[in-house]
């Protein structure tokens, strides 16, 4: 049985927040059971919250992923201390699935092929849907021309988006943004 995930927004000082879901998560030896969305490629982003992300601002609310074990305990911890006036969970939704698009363009055979294996041999759980490729194309008469020529003699690409379970998922992409020549989107849930 799959682990239930779920995206819960509180309203408060983030610090303060973020405090203290990793205080409490810590004292009760609990690990990786909370993702902020702040921290990672989550939500539907424009130019102004990337620019604030990318410069340390935090507004008032603030998403966080939690496993459902985990949220009921904190609801309990919040009730208990009295929290109401420094932080409030707002809202609270179950997460079916997250997914991400990505697309890649290479060209060098070593890493196209590293690009296939990676993309090819997703973990337990993760598929890929509105896939396009890999599509290599191999044009012997360009060997030698130079790396920014409009030729070359290989070249690989593909397209996608990479569904499944959030935790999954985002571990995938934080793998994912590190290869060259990969582009991603920022990651959705639903």
């Amino acid at each position: 049985m799959m682990k239930k995930y779920y995206e819960v927004v509180f309203e408060g000082s983030f610090d303060f927040m973020k405090g203290f879901i990793l205080g409490f998560s810590e004292g009760r030896g609990i690990q990786g059971e909370a993702i902020f969305d702040v921290e990672h490629h989550i939500g539907n982003e424009h130019t102004f919250g990337q620019l604030l992300r990318l410069i340390g601002a935090k507004g008032n609310q603030t998403s966080l992923i939690i496993g459902s074990g985990l949220l009921d305990m904190i609801r309990e911890a919040m009730e208990k201390r009295n929290l109401q006036n420094d932080l409030k969970i707002v809202s609270s939704r179950e997460i079916i699935e997250a997914y991400f698009e990505f697309s890649y363009h290479a060209y060098s055979r070593k890493l196209g092929e590293a690009l296939k294996t990676f993309f090819g041999s997703l973990p337990p759980g993760l598929r890929i849907e509105k896939g396009d490729g890999p599509k290599e194309t191999v044009t012997p008469e360009a060997t030698g021309i130079e790396a920014y020529a409009p030729l070359h003699e290989y070249e690989i690409e593909g397209k996608g988006e990479i569904h499944g379970p959030v935790k999954e998922v985002i571990n995938l992409y934080g793998e994912a943004e590190h290869k060259d020549m990969v582009e991603l989107g920022n990651i959705r849930i639903v």
